[in-house]
C-alpha cells in the first residue's frame, strides 16, 4: 500500500456513488493539512438532515466514533478540524442530482503515530436510509 487506498463500500442503490477519491499530498504526512477529495454522482438530491459516520481504527482500537450532520459541516458550523465542502451545495440548500466533488481538509498533527489506520465513513439519508460508504486505508508507517 503506498500511503493510503480506499474501497467503495456502498451499494448500486445508494443515493451517492463514489466515482474516485483522491488524498494530497500523497502519502499523507503528520504535521500538515490533508485535503480528501471525493467525486462522486448524486443520484437523488441529498437533503438537510443527511448525515455520517466515521470511524477511526488502529488495529482493532476504536480511536474514533463520532457523527457528523451533512448540512452542519457544509454550512461551516460543525467541527472545526474537518472542514467540509461540497461544489454543488452551500448547506443550505439539497445536494443536487449530478455530478458533485465533496473536499474535506484534515490538519494531522505532528504527534500521530506512525501506524496503519482504517476510517470507515458511513453516510444515511434524512431518512435514515444507506446514502454511501467508504473505507480508507492509511499507513504512516513510513511518513516523514
Amino acid at each position: 500500500m503506498p500511503g493510503w487506498s480506499y474501497t467503495n463500500a456502498g451499494l448500486p442503490s445508494d443515493p451517492l456513488q463514489i466515482d474516485s477519491v483522491s488524498v494530497t499530498p500523497d502519502p499523507p504526512k503528520p504535521g500538515g493539512a490533508v485535503t480528501l477529495r471525493i467525486d462522486g454522482t448524486v443520484q437523488q438530491a441529498i437533503q438537510d438532515g443527511a448525515y455520517f459516520d466515521l470511524t477511526v481504527k488502529l488495529g482493532l482500537i476504536k480511536l474514533v466514533q463520532r457523527r457528523f450532520d451533512l448540512f452542519e459541516e457544509l454550512r461551516g458550523g460543525g467541527a472545526e478540524a474537518l472542514k467540509l465542502s461540497c461544489d454543488t451545495s452551500d448547506g443550505k440548500r439539497p445536494v443536487p442530482v449530478g455530478r458533485t466533488v465533496l473536499t474535506t481538509v484534515v490538519e494531522l498533527p505532528g504527534e500521530v503515530p506512525r501506524a496503519k489506520f482504517k476510517l470507515q465513513v458511513r453516510a444515511y439519508t434524512v431518512a435514515d436510509d444507506d446514502l454511501a460508504a467508504l473505507d480508507l486505508d492509511v499507513d504512516l508507517l513510513s511518513a516523514r
